[in-house]
């Protein structure tokens, strides 16, 4: 499990990512329902956790 070290929160970020855009692509929500639903919660916490992982990363291992 070596290969997963420090990679493991950028998979789950990038699996909230894409399941937000792909409820959006299979018709699923239409741009305003997106906006105004769960998932749109949950693509901006897919990105924030990517976010905050690569500032973390950065500032721990200098």
């Amino acid at each position: 499990m070596n290969w997963l070290r420090g990679k493991k929160t950028y998979l789950v970020a990038a699996m909230m990512v894409a399941i937000s855009i792909l409820n959006l692509i299979t018709g699923d929500a239409s741009l305003s329902e997106l906006v105004s639903s769960p998932h749109f919660n949950t693509l901006l916490e897919g990105i924030g956790l990517g976010t905050l992982r690569a500032g973390v990363s950065k500032n721990l291992f200098r």
